[in-house]
């Protein structure tokens, strides 16, 4: 009898050594996998049938997750598409219809004028916004491939800024540059363009009398400042990087005011960070750039 109970104990014992082991064997490869995201599957050193329902049930949950995981990236892969396509569906169209707007508002008087106006600010509005969807495209596709060729950030800023000279000229901006020369960096130039076109944008947006420009290269430490004088005081500049928040006080029930959280975005993706100064109604944002390999000619 001592005998027969010895032998059990004994067969007893084996069986859970040897589902311990497995255990431990396919916790050691959900590890692997999850730590890995490889398409792999658990496997077992027995064929003991409690522990083949267990790793049938992890394979079965695993692939599974795998699929959802495909899925998943098929599905962002044809919304990045379809955004991709839509807004330049839309922006072909849109610009067409400024420029005749603007055409026929130069040749109208009276009533037809102001009507015509009220249109080009509509247009103006969806185009403002149009920009804001675009970027928010672009920050999704560059997030993980940035397209890093070697570029003159200086010609670049200066490019950008004369293709805005006429819109400054007309809002009566006192514009002071200081743009250092032959600033060489290995970026993604798209990236920046956006940035400058965002931060310019937010100038012609909010800007009264002064503005200021600086680009700075100092031992290899970029900075990029963008500095104007506003109607009205900046109150909680904490909040300007928020994605759901707009000074524009008119605004506040219907704008999402996205333009200085993608510039954040952008920045940030970029391998920069950005820093904010408000006092009364002055507001500053510099934006720093230390690992541009820059070099200087």
């Amino acid at each position: 009898m001592i005998i027969f109970l010895t032998i059990i104990c004994f067969i007893l014992i084996l069986v859970l050594s040897l589902i311990l082991h497995d255990i431990k064997r396919i916790t050691k490869d959900l590890n692997y996998i999850n730590k890995n995201g490889t398409n792999g599957e658990v496997t077992t050193g027995t064929s003991l049938p409690i522990i083949k329902e267990l790793a049938q049930a992890c394979n079965f949950n695993l692939n599974e997750t795998h699929q959802l995981k495909e899925n998943q990236a098929i599905q962002n892969r044809q919304f990045n598409q379809m955004l991709t396509n839509l807004t330049h569906d839309i922006k072909t169209p849109l610009t067409v219809s400024i420029g005749y707007v603007q055409l026929l508002t130069q040749q109208s008087t009276g009533k037809n004028q102001r009507d015509l106006v009220r249109v080009q600010n509509n247009l103006d509005s969806v185009n403002y916004y149009l920009h804001y969807l675009m970027d928010f495209n672009l920050i999704r596709e560059k997030s993980k491939n940035l397209n890093v060729t070697q570029f003159n950030l200086s010609d670049t800023l200066q490019k950008e800024l004369f293709n805005y000279y006429d819109q400054l000229t007309a809002k009566q901006i006192n514009a002071q540059i200081e743009i250092a020369p032959k600033v060489i960096v290995n970026s993604d130039e798209m990236m920046f363009k956006r940035i400058f076109q965002n931060l310019i944008g937010n100038i012609l947006k909010y800007a009264s009398n002064n503005m200021a420009i600086t680009l700075k290269n100092e031992d290899g430490i970029i900075q990029l400042s963008f500095e104007n004088q506003t109607n009205e005081n900046i109150h909680d500049s904490n909040q300007l990087l928020n994605r759901f928040y707009t000074a524009d006080n008119s605004r506040t029930n219907h704008s999402v005011g996205l333009g200085l959280s993608i510039v954040q975005s952008l920045v940030t993706t970029l391998g920069g960070r950005v820093n904010l100064e408000t006092n009364h109604n002055n507001f500053k944002i510099t934006l720093i750039f230390k690992h541009l390999q820059t070099q200087k000619n």
